[in-house]
């Protein structure tokens, strides 16, 4: 579990997911916490997520997670990572935060709560994540949570998007300047 002042990120068990399989009632009693219709836009991701973390258990705390808000006891999106670091150190995250808790600052919380996470493991040497090719409130998350521009990459379905990363050292430089100030 990754906690931050006001989120609490539950890495998704294979009990979790079976849970919200069952309906979002079903994990709101597990969990003591409440889970409302729409807490995420990409529902058609809870199963492929399962089966993969089915598939391969190892994946836990490199995928997928619940986003919880602390106070409200209230899930309010999901994030993590597109599973486990490669051979070179390299681990690309995601995230979401449902729209009644946008432009809070949640997100860029909890960006900033992974890519801390990752750098917590002295295997990882680089995090990257994408966004559309536009200025929006992804692109600002990353930026807060000391992502640099790459440059514009193709996904599977060849649309370009923009590619952003925060290495180890450069990680480690803003956190030795926060430290100074």
């Amino acid at each position: 579990m990754i906690q931050t002042p006001r989120l609490q990120l539950l890495p998704c068990t294979l009990q979790h997911f079976e849970s919200l399989l069952q309906g979002n009632d079903t994990l709101a009693d597990l969990l003591g916490i409440s889970v409302p219709e729409g807490w995420t836009e990409y529902p058609e991701m809870v199963l492929v997520a399962y089966d993969k973390l089915r598939n391969d258990p190892s994946m836990l705390g490199w995928f997928f997670y619940l986003v919880i808000h602390r106070e409200d006891k209230r899930l309010i999106g999901a994030g993590g990572f597109k599973g486990k670091p490669n051979h070179q150190g390299l681990v690309e995250m995601g995230y979401e935060i449902t729209a009644d808790y946008r432009e809070q600052g949640l997100g860029s919380e909890m960006a900033q709560a992974l890519v801390r996470f990752a750098f917590g493991h002295s295997y990882v040497k680089k995090v990257i994540a994408h966004t559309e090719e536009e200025y929006n409130a992804s692109v600002k998350i990353l930026q807060k949570a000391g992502m640099r521009f790459v440059g514009t990459v193709k996904n599977k379905e060849n649309e370009d998007l923009w590619e952003w990363e925060v290495t180890r050292e450069q990680y480690q430089e803003q956190q030795n300047t926060v430290q100074k100030l």
